[in-house]
């Protein structure tokens, strides 16, 4: 890993949000406010962050549904490897490692199993930008993307290009695939044949599988399905950041229960938005950047809002990371294993897995 130009560039966007906190932070504040939090609240806000981990397993089981029959207890193992994968790789490869997990253990190919998990993530914007709009309600959270706009010389227009457009695009390029699947495997299939012999026949089975995990959604009721699935995922992560936030005392600074609650989803909502592109391991660096930012604008000084931000980010990471590690050691797996095979192997459509479940 050392020696992959993907790691040195996660570190290298890590290293830059750190360096930009770390320059406007006093140490003693921020040592003071490490010292000075209530770490019980640590462990019911893990509780629940493996809870929103199970209605994405829910959420994934409906997807999946199409193509094979599974239960939730198969996938919840995938999704906390997925995510372990995530939190130690750049570029969230974690997906790849996911899509390939799940062929190993189910009849269902990796590529069609990375078309679900890319539906999941353009989802999993909307519902963030649907949180955004509520906090918006009861916060001025346009001024944020003004300071934003300010303090980075990026016009508004350009923020909210970044933030709305490639969700709203990618939306757009699902339902078209999902209502013309026939004109989107044979244009996929027309461009295979440009590549050299091998490599086309290769490609395009995978565009075809790909093209396949949209099956299902060309009827509305599904797409709706799959967005009411996604808004229990958010509410647990949103309370698991809340349940920090009492922690921390942040319901003081944010003026009472009812805006930390309101703050704690456009917390929620910017900090992944602003994560959501692939970039450094776990998001290391961009997500304590953007949180905190969040919170300094709504009134919290930098100092604590950079402990918490710091404290919160661990326990999203390190529990499921172990978690994730444990498992595949139960399994006699690697995550090395798993990310050579999604790397160097075509998916297969089913291969055994030799595993105590």
């Amino acid at each position: 890993m050392l020696t992959s130009r993907r790691f040195w560039l996660g570190a290298a966007i890590t290293a830059g949000f750190l360096a930009l906190l770390l320059a406007q932070v006093d140490y003693g504040e921020l040592g003071d406010a490490l010292a000075s939090a209530q770490y019980a609240y640590v462990v019911p806000a893990v509780v629940i962050y493996f809870g929103s981990l199970y209605f994405r397993s829910v959420r994934w089981r409906y997807m999946l549904r199409p193509f094979v029959a599974t239960r939730v207890s198969r996938l919840y193992p995938v999704v906390v490897v997925g995510y372990t994968a995530n939190n130690l790789l750049p570029m969230r490869l974690g997906e790849l490692v996911r899509s390939y997990y799940l062929s190993r253990r189910e009849p269902v190919r990796g590529s069609t199993a990375l078309a679900t998990i890319i539906v999941e993530r353009v989802f999993d914007g909307l519902t963030l930008l649907l949180f955004l709009a509520i906090g918006a309600l009861f916060l001025p959270v346009s001024g944020l993307a003004e300071r934003v706009s300010e303090d980075r010389g990026v016009p508004l227009w350009g923020i909210g290009t970044v933030v709305v457009v490639p969700f709203a695009a990618a939306l757009t390029l699902i339902a078209l695939t999902a209502l013309r699947p026939e004109t989107a495997r044979a244009l996929a299939v027309r461009l295979a044949l440009r590549l050299p012999g091998r490599v086309a026949r290769s490609a395009g089975r995978m565009a075809a599988g790909f093209i396949d995990g949209f099956e299902g959604l060309h009827h509305p009721r599904r797409l709706l399905t799959v967005l009411t699935l996604s808004a229990p995922i958010w509410l647990a992560e949103g309370m698991m950041y809340y349940v920090l936030a009492l922690g921390f005392g942040l319901d003081e600074p944010l003026g009472g229960r009812g805006a930390t609650i309101a703050a704690m989803l456009v917390v929620t909502a910017v900090s992944n938005l602003a994560t959501s592109i692939p970039a450094s391991q776990g998001a290391v660096g961009p997500f304590e950047f953007f949180a905190t930012l969040s919170l300094v604008f709504l009134g919290v000084g930098t100092d604590l809002a950079l402990a918490y931000a710091i404290v919160l980010h661990a326990a999203l990471l390190l529990p499921v990371i172990g978690a994730g590690l444990l498992h595949l050691a139960m399994a006699r797996l690697s995550l090395g294993e798993l990310t050579r095979g999604q790397r160097d192997q075509a998916p297969k459509a089913h291969v055994e897995a030799n595993e105590t479940e």
